[in-house]
């Protein structure tokens, strides 16, 4: 059955906060659209450049996705540690015959329990428009669809002092001492962003070794043409979150195949010099898996016929953010609270990994 529009919007808004979400809540400058498709921005061959990891990285291990997968930790870690970053996106989606263009802005501050994000998304053409702002003690979501606005927050505050979802044994943890860092992926990924993004990359999928290559960007997306030099890694499904999500669609669709709305892997290009990601790629499977150390990959290609695409530009790191810029208030207007039913959700997802643990030891 053909999806209504405002069903694929909510899709699409879904797609870009949180890319592939086992755990979902509810479905900066001028916002110019562009309704033009991608296809402005190459990338091709380059011979290697000073950066911050060699493409040969850890082949030594034995594991021939090593590389990329510490690729994708350093990326990880090089952003958490930013003091603040700004940028402006743009994104694609194409799916169920249908392709959405927009343009946004992000901006993130701090570290740790201490992060704050903002995120704004407008959809080409349509009266679609999505505000995320997490203050480090609240998330808040405010969606535009055709069919209406949707407010819904979460108290990260009361997420974070949970014990039963810091992955410790239950006899071992005092209510309120749950440790962030602890927690399990998906209430990370609950924080928004970029750092939840990547966090969410190398929970699910394994990254095939770096090839070093530019990526090309030209006008609307830069004032200029230009090109970054980049690593570039193709990451497929791990086996358990393939099955874990194969199992999911096959209770509601009765199939054991890939639903056509999921992707089978991704492209993620980051700067050589700041392991940025100024690029990231969703799509069906383009690039043959690696089978052992040594194997020689394809070269990566940017894919003619992506599904989803997030590009970002004018990336300024540890810049001045405006006061005020990640407060957020409803005003008179209706909103929902969706902390508990989440809780609820990760709750027993955790009680499996609780029922397979060893019991602690008895204190004598």
């Amino acid at each position: 059955m053909k999806k209504s529009l405002p069903a694929l919007i909510r899709l699409v808004l879904c797609y870009l906060i949180l890319p592939l979400p086992i755990v979902e809540w509810g479905g900066g400058g001028s916002l110019q659209e562009y309704t033009k498709p991608f296809g402005t921005s190459t990338a091709r061959g380059q011979e290697s450049a000073p950066g911050q990891l060699s493409p040969a990285a850890g082949t030594g291990s034995g594991d021939p996705n090593a590389a990329g997968n510490e690729l994708l930790r350093l990326a990880s870690g090089q952003l958490e540690r930013r003091g603040s970053v700004s940028a402006k996106l743009r994104h694609q989606l194409a799916i169920f015959g249908q392709q959405l263009y927009g343009v946004g802005s992000y901006w993130q501050q701090g570290v740790g329990e201490d992060l704050k994000i903002r995120l704004e998304l407008q959809i080409a053409g349509q009266e679609a428009r999505l505000l995320q702002v997490c203050n480090s003690r609240f998330m808040w979501r405010d969606t535009i669809l055709p069919t209406g606005r949707s407010i819904k927050r979460l108290d990260l505050r009361q997420l974070r002092a949970d014990p039963t979802l810091s992955g410790e044994s239950l006899s071992e943890i005092k209510p309120g001492q749950a440790s962030w860092s602890t927690l399990d992926a998906n209430l990370i990924a609950l924080t928004g962003g970029l750092p939840a993004m990547l966090t969410s990359l190398g929970t699910s999928f394994d990254f095939m070794p770096p090839q070093p290559m530019r990526l090309a960007i030209a006008p609307p997306l830069a004032d200029e043409p230009t090109s970054v030099p980049v690593f570039a890694i193709v990451g497929h499904w791990k086996p358990d979150r393939l099955a874990a999500m194969l199992a999911r669609a096959s209770e509601k669709s009765n199939t054991s195949s890939i639903p056509e709305r999921i992707p089978e892997e991704v492209l993620l290009l980051v700067g050589q010099t700041d392991l940025f990601p100024y690029r990231i790629e969703y799509r069906r499977q383009e690039t043959p898996k690696l089978s052992h150390v040594g194997a020689v990959a394809i070269p990566y290609q940017l894919s003619a016929h992506p599904m989803v695409v997030l590009e970002f530009s004018d990336v300024v790191f540890d810049g001045t953010i405006t006061p005020g810029l990640f407060d957020y208030a409803p005003g008179n207007v209706e909103w929902s609270d969706q902390t508990t039913a989440i809780l609820e959700r990760l709750r027993r997802q955790q009680k499996p990994q609780l029922a397979t643990r060893p019991e602690a030891p008895a204190l004598k």
